[in-house]
């Protein structure tokens, strides 16, 4: 149960009566390094989360303290890492507080009363959906030869590694399509707390658009620095070893272009275009022999799951989604796929030998030339393309492919191939615009794992590394209404 919860207003007022105690140097301090933190802090709305954390809490037993001040302290924390006023180690924050009352104040405490590291610990175990194990206890042991096999390495460069399961899209798609659950989501709470903690609260003040939005997809390496080898233990026999992190596992870095131990991070963003600001929507990590195609799939179903008031119009990812069962799905939930290309995909063997193709599915013409866009015809349900010369096709055109002025004219049906045949033709200008927000997934990745230092903490195990990521999507959320907040009173 909880013992006391500090409301947002009763929050406020603590932190005016402590700011008149201060003296004139941390006055000083509140007002300059920690003045974009501590406005930032103030948006973030506690009572918000209270709703939905309170179910986690038993009516019964010994009460839980300081819980909404556990909250402030790990956005706090992450504000203060992002500005390089904090080191990236909770331990060492934990003890920061203890002598510092101003960041205490700041997060709703006294320097007698706040919470110990380990009530932060057992705050994260109220959001992760996993039943309790004891794989994590320094005592278990388990097989040296755990983490010895790793993916095929892919033959040509920058390219992910293969899934090990054949036609694994397929079957998800199958499962997904006759209304079936994803089972194992232990990230679950967490995503359903960052949607009412920050999702939410970013659409009420217009950061988030609530119709015509486009989401972005994508997935980056997490390396751990746990050892993949474990550690032997006096006591233990040969072949078995402790491991600090047994969530972890090999993958493939296509950017780095060599293996790594640790996890693989999916996200799904959006982007405001008036704010130019990226925003997060959803966050999980998944074994880091996922790959991509499996992740989006996984994480689509968690969005429209959790996430009911996210509506969607556009879709944008990369050419590891390039696949069918994903067009699929988005054009059973009428959402609007931008997809990059896979080279390795051949002709459809549904396209008529008649009609000569780029990689894109653009016709081409007898001139080899790619054809324009030239609308659709609703009543035949056709897609135009016409000659790239248009009207000065008889003077411009050497080829007497037809005698008409306007120049030859071909007709795709999106039945075709549903790959190649967006709803937007492929090679358009709006096409083009729209894909280019797909670029708001990568800024993210790079704000999570390096403006944040995700990458710099010493976490094990995939809840520590699923609840760090949340707060910091909570923290990008809050960078997103700061600068609405100052572009309004601008």
């Amino acid at each position: 149960m909880i013992k006391y919860w500090q409301s947002m207003q009763e929050y406020k007022h603590f932190l005016n009566e402590s700011k008149v105690h201060f003296d004139s140097s941390e006055r000083v301090r509140l007002h300059t390094e920690l003045w974009k933190p501590w406005q930032k802090l103030r948006l973030f709305d506690t009572d918000k989360a209270m709703e939905f954390l309170l179910p986690f809490y038993s009516s019964t037993g010994r009460p839980a303290k300081n819980q909404p001040q556990i909250l402030r302290s790990f956005i706090l924390f992450f504000l203060l890492c992002s500005e390089g006023l904090a080191k990236l180690s909770l331990t060492l924050w934990v003890d920061r507080l203890r002598g510092d009352r101003v960041l205490a104040a700041l997060i709703g405490c006294t320097p007698d009363s706040l919470p110990p590291l380990g009530s932060y610990f057992d705050f994260m175990d109220r959001l992760w959906a996993a039943p309790a194990t004891a794989l994590y206890a320094r005592d278990k042991l388990l097989p040296a030869s755990r983490n010895r096999k790793k993916p095929d390495q892919p033959k040509g460069k920058k390219q992910k590694a293969q899934e090990t399961k054949p036609k694994i899209t397929e079957l998800i798609e199958k499962r997904l399509m006759d209304g079936k659950d994803i089972p194992f989501n232990f990230e679950e709470r967490l995503q359903q707390f960052f949607y009412h903690a920050a999702v939410l609260p970013s659409m009420a003040c217009g950061l988030i658009p609530e119709e015509h939005l486009t989401i972005s997809g994508d997935g980056t390496a997490v390396h751990t620095h746990a050892c993949p080898r474990g550690h032997h233990r006096d006591d233990a026999p040969e072949n078995l070893r402790h491991f600090s992190d047994p969530d972890a596992t090999w993958g493939w870095d296509c950017d780095l272009e060599k293996y790594y131990f640790g996890y693989t991070l999916f996200q799904l963003s959006c982007y405001n275009s008036k704010l130019r600001t990226d925003i997060p929507l959803l966050l999980r990590f998944t074994s880091a022999r996922r790959h991509d195609s499996v992740c989006f799939l996984a994480a689509f179903h968690e969005l429209k799951k959790h996430m009911p008031a996210v509506s969607i119009e556009n879709m944008c990812l990369d050419s590891a989604m390039d696949n069918y069962p994903t067009y699929r799905l988005l054009k059973n939930g009428n959402i609007r796929a931008f997809i990059d290309l896979n080279d390795k995909c051949g002709r459809p063997k549904t396209i008529p030998d008649t009609i000569t193709i780029d990689k894109d599915g653009t016709p081409l013409c007898q001139e080899k030339l790619r054809m324009r866009p030239n609308g659709y015809d609703k009543s035949s349900g056709y897609l135009m393309w016409r000659c790239p010369y248009g009207k000065e096709h008889c003077s411009k055109c050497k080829n007497s492919c037809t005698d008409s002025k306007y120049g030859r004219v071909v007709k795709t049906r999106p039945e075709w191939d549903i790959r190649l045949y967006t709803d937007v033709p492929r090679g358009t200008d709006a096409y083009k615009k729209i894909y280019k927000q797909r670029t708001a997934t990568e800024r993210i990745n790079n704000r999570i794992l390096n403006d944040y230092g995700l990458h710099r903490m010493f976490i094990h195990t995939k809840e520590h590394y699923s609840f760090m990521t949340t707060m910091i999507g909570i923290c990008i959320h809050l960078d997103g209404r700061y600068k609405q907040q100052m572009r309004a009173a601008a």
